[in-house]
């Protein structure tokens, strides 16, 4: 019994037999893999050589020459050459719910995801693309697993078409209907790192909607709708005191959680917000956050005897931020000092320290 779990024991009869198994399968997954090798040499596009594909990928979604292949089958055989348009359409959408079915178990599948793109685009060329359903289909695999970076990436993809789609059908209002997608977008962000600080994706996302945002709202006059809303990015300093307030609260609670220190770090080095405000307001901030990491630090070494890695990272961090504004000795005693404890309580990163003790790496 280990972890609340019952050892079974399988018997030697039970092996033999999933062994047995086991080989059939592997030899009928060798055998089709000749076979379909050897289609695909000949230039063979039939629909046996169609079925065959999906036997094999469902077996293997990982297999991206069969996903190839696959496509080469579907543009000789199925792809129209006059008008008549309906039947690929069909088959492209049965695609989309093949794609669909295997992105539920294999949501991590590089191959699975180019070859729904790829069926999109078949569709556009068709004019029988639907982004606003594939915008439902992502939101809700990201329901599933919401820091799948595949399924931001790829809603950010869908987005772009939608944008696209919708600028079309009323370019006028181009910077309007834009404004308004992207706020939804940040909105959505807000919404995901709430309910789970450690989503680098939607911090990432959230990180690139930010200067999006702001150029818009200062390009256009903003409908009074959207005025509430955009009310936080009136100015990159507005933006930064809150965005440093929202994850506060990440830090104090998952101090250790490295999505909240890479958003923190971009938020106090990115041009957006360093190149927007004086000198002084800048060591304002970082004198602030240097008192919140510190006092996090304090609380972590009461808890644990020692201090938090990640805080005391981000606390050379900040302090180099600092004497740089200064322009004092970067490299100081103290930070040597800092340096020093991370050598021993963080050993697998010991020479990555060590580099910057001696001035050969970057803190910043």
């Amino acid at each position: 019994m280990q972890h609340n779990v019952k050892r079974v024991n399988i018997s030697a009869e039970l092996k033999k037999l999933k062994l047995e198994k086991d080989q059939l399968k592997i030899k009928r997954y060798q055998e089709l893999t000749a076979k379909l090798f050897d289609l695909r040499d000949n230039n063979t596009y039939t629909q046996d050589a169609f079925n065959e594909t999906t036997t094999l990928l469902l077996m293997n979604p990982e297999f991206y020459t069969v996903w190839n292949y696959r496509r080469e089958i579907l543009s000789n055989i199925y792809k129209p050459v006059g008008a008549n348009v309906d039947d690929y359409a069909q088959v492209l959408n049965d695609e989309l719910q093949l794609v669909l079915q295997q992105l539920k178990k294999f949501p991590k599948c590089y191959w699975i995801w180019n070859h729904r793109r790829w069926c999109l685009f078949e569709l556009v060329a068709l004019h029988r693309v639907n982004w606003m359903y594939e915008f439902a289909v992502v939101s809700k695999l990201l329901e599933l697993d919401q820091r799948n970076f595949h399924g931001w990436q790829y809603r950010r993809f869908i987005v772009e078409n939608i944008e696209k789609e919708s600028v079309a059908k009323d370019p006028s209002h181009e910077k309007v209907i834009l404004l308004k997608i992207k706020l939804d977008e940040f909105d959505y962000t807000t919404t995901k790192v709430q309910s789970d600080f450690s989503n680098f994706s939607a911090w990432h996302n959230r990180g690139n909607l930010i200067p999006k945002i702001y150029k818009l709202v200062h390009e256009i006059e903003v409908p009074a709708e959207f005025k509430e809303r955009v009310k936080l990015f009136d100015n990159p300093y507005d933006i930064l005191i809150h965005e440093l307030d929202m994850i506060k609260t990440g830090i104090y609670m998952s101090p250790e959680d490295t999505s909240i220190w890479s958003y923190y770090n971009w938020l106090l080095t990115d041009d957006f917000f360093t190149k927007a405000y004086s000198k002084e307001e800048y060591l304002k901030v970082l004198h602030n956050q240097l008192e919140v990491i510190s006092e996090v630090n304090e609380l972590e070494k009461e808890d644990n005897g020692q201090d938090n890695i990640w805080c005391l990272k981000s606390i050379i961090f900040t302090k180099t931020l600092i004497n740089k504004q200064q322009r004092g000795e970067v490299l100081t005693d103290e930070i040597k000092s800092y340096l020093k404890i991370l050598i021993k309580i963080d050993p697998l990163r010991k020479g990555k320290y060590e580099d910057q003790l001696r001035g050969v790496v970057g803190i910043v």
